[in-house]
Order: C-alpha cells, then structure tokens, then sequence
C-alpha cells in the first residue's frame, strides 16, 4: 500500500507524518481597542519526517520540491483511512547525510519537510 508520493512519485513510507489545520485570519483592534477577526479560511499543514532516506528517494523529493514550486502529495489519511492528495508548498527541508558503512553507500538520516496547503 502507498503511504506517500510525491508529484505522482512513491516514496519510502513516513517514519512520522502530523497533519494539523491552520487557520488564515486577520485580525484588527476597534476604536475602543475591541479585537475583531476574520477567518478568511483553513488550510492543513502536513509534517512529514523519515529516520532514513535512500539516495534515489532523497533525489525525488528534492527535485520536487523548493523555491517557488508547488508540489502535489498524495499521503495516507488516518481518519478516513484512505489516500488523499494536496497540493501545497514545501518548505524547511532538513536532512543529515548518513554513510552505511554495512551496504558502501550514502543515506539520508533525519529528513523532514513541511507541505502548507495551497
């Protein structure tokens, strides 16, 4: 079963992923200092994390996301218990490179990104 992918693309599955909504708001002070709030709308926000990620799948989230780019993902849903597909920004990748001296090749150790819904 497929847990995350990427712009179509499957991906090792998630060694964590949190989605949480937020919300778009503005906010403003009255003339007797009242706050007032609009809610322009919700947007989820979906955290995504992996203890080890090969090269290849290292290589295919990198070229999908960053900068500019909107990126479409396709994750695991546990409320509904099915698959569910955002497009959203990418933003605050983190990772550490990782030698396996057991397989001779270069992992990816503690990767995380965060996907903000467009």
């Amino acid at each position: 079963m497929d847990f995350f992918k990427v712009n179509g693309k499957k991906i090792k599955a998630p060694t964590e992923l949190t989605v949480s909504p937020e919300i778009l708001d503005k906010a403003e002070r009255t003339v007797d200092g009242t706050m007032v709030v609009d809610i322009i709308g919700t947007k989820r926000k979906v955290d995504v994390s992996w203890e080890y990620l090969s090269k290849e799948d290292m290589t295919t989230l990198t070229k999908a996301i960053g900068g500019d780019k909107f990126a479409e993902i396709t994750y695991h849903d546990n409320a509904t218990g099915s698959l569910v597909t955002m497009t959203g920004r990418s933003e605050g990748l983190t990772y550490q490179p990782h030698y396996d001296w057991a397989k001779g090749k270069i992992m990816w150790k503690s990767v995380s990104v965060s996907f903000t819904e467009r």
